[in-house]
């Protein structure tokens, strides 16, 4: 909040992290009390960029609670509870003690009576375990006086340069107007492999009345104007990968990865990279391409990631007999695995690719935690992964936003960044919040 500037409302915010979610509120005119997170290096950053009243602290304990106790009220609570238990990016674990971490903001929220709460968590928390996290975030707040609505959106639609799905709840109380959610205010494109959010109910998308005009924002958009990396400081990289990777960096183009179970012009294949993976004869190559081609086809298998080939289907593929050491020098080389018999790439471990390098001029892949690992993801059009300050852009932080000054390390920041909510979204949901407010303040006036 500005200097001067009246406040909009009071907010306490749980599972803080850096401050992403905050940090729209905040430009907004809305006046942080209290955050908490139990992340040191979080806090110290929410502390370095947003305010002072940022604590670190396990909302199970007593402390916390007493804390909240003594705020009395809050206008808004705001809380991106832990969502590694529903991630696809990792196990999906029912009984994973973060997925009950919502029930402490259900606490907070019961104890601050706030006219309105909005939580953020991954969109597999709505689908993974057949929905029932989702119903039970649902009827635990309105049991507590509130009217919840979810929404599944992707802040590329919002002008972040990033597809990023998330839920988004938020609860008004029971005696307070409805929220009228934020529409989309550029192009909403759907990846591959991911569902349209075209259901009823679910999407954003659904309440457009008129189409949007905006195209989405492109990571050239996004880091246009940056100067070169640093080496150090915010603006980055670790510079801690393999000699060898660097082969591997060249192999790659745009919107390519390292995959060997997809064939696809967009796969690049390990025996293409030989001098790192290994150097294979010209019919050793050919075992490895008809294998890829047709691992998959249902007449040799029902495994869904695909099916290992006999050495007579193979040579049948093929119209030619292949030999025994070439099927031998492929599994000492690690191309190839045995099962029961029968042979499959052994690249299937990864088979969503590795190395990937998105296109400069379409949006960025969802930011993840890892991103200083080049293993992941490339810059689009350099030889290294994006520094940290270009994982803050792609999500929306500003320049000023400050994360290694704050005194935590460039591994911490790349991990805050990618936990974070967008800023560039999380203000359009304060806007959202403050009009929200102003027409409740009109009709509290007007029924004066």
């Amino acid at each position: 909040m500005k200097n001067g500037a009246t406040s909009v409302g009071t907010v306490v915010s749980l599972f803080t992290g850096c401050g992403g979610l905050d940090l729209g509120f905040h430009e907004e005119g809305f006046r942080s009390i209290y955050a908490a997170d139990n992340d040191p290096a979080a806090i110290a950053v929410y502390r370095k960029n947003i305010g002072t009243l940022a604590y670190v602290r396990d909302v199970t304990t007593d402390l916390f609670h007493d804390e909240i106790r003594n705020l009395g009220h809050a206008d808004v609570v705001l809380g991106g509870f832990p969502c590694q238990g529903f991630s696809k990016a990792g196990p999906k674990n029912h009984n994973d003690k973060r997925n009950v971490l919502y029930l402490e903001m259900l606490r907070t929220v019961s104890e601050l009576r706030p006219k309105l709460f909005v939580a953020e968590n991954v969109d597999g928390l709505s689908q993974n375990f057949g929905g029932a996290f989702l119903r039970a975030i649902t009827e635990d707040f309105t049991s507590v006086g509130y009217r919840v609505t979810h929404r599944i959106i992707d802040v590329v639609g919002y002008g972040v340069p990033q597809h990023r799905r998330r839920i988004i709840f938020v609860g008004v109380r029971i005696d307070q107007p409805d929220f009228c959610w934020p529409e989309p205010t550029h192009e909403l494109l759907s990846r591959n492999g991911e569902s349209k959010i075209n259901k009823p109910g679910d999407s954003l998308w659904d309440y457009l009345e008129e189409p949007v005009a905006k195209k989405a924002v492109s990571i050239r958009d996004a880091l246009t104007g940056l100067p070169m990396p640093q080496t150090t400081g915010d603006h980055s990289v670790t510079n801690k990968w393999p000699k060898k990777y660097e082969a591997v960096f060249k192999a790659i183009g745009p919107g390519q990865k390292l995959c060997n179970v997809r064939h696809s012009p967009t796969s690049v294949y390990t025996w293409q990279i030989p001098e790192v993976f290994g150097v294979i004869s010209n019919e050793q190559r050919q075992i490895l391409e008809i294998i890829g081609k047709n691992r998959r086809h249902k007449k040799y298998g029902n495994i869904p990631n695909g099916n290992p080939l006999s050495t007579s289907d193979i040579s049948g593929l093929l119209g030619k007999e292949i030999s025994e050491f070439d099927v031998s020098r492929l599994v000492e080389l690690g191309y190839l695995k045995e099962l029961d018999g029968k042979y499959d790439l052994k690249g299937a471990m990864f088979c969503s690719g590795l190395f990937k390098r998105p296109m400069w001029g379409e949006p960025s892949p969802t930011i993840l935690t890892n991103f200083h690992n080049p293993r992941y993801f490339l810059h689009p059009i350099e030889n290294r992964p994006f520094t940290l300050r270009e994982c803050a852009r792609l999500q929306g932080f500003p320049d000023s936003f400050q994360f290694t000054d704050a005194g935590i390390s460039l591994e911490d920041g790349y991990r805050l960044v990618g936990n974070a909510v967008p800023p560039i979204f999380s203000r359009v949901l304060a806007k959202s919040v403050k009009f929200y407010f102003h027409n409740i303040n009109v009709e509290a006036a007007c029924a004066a």
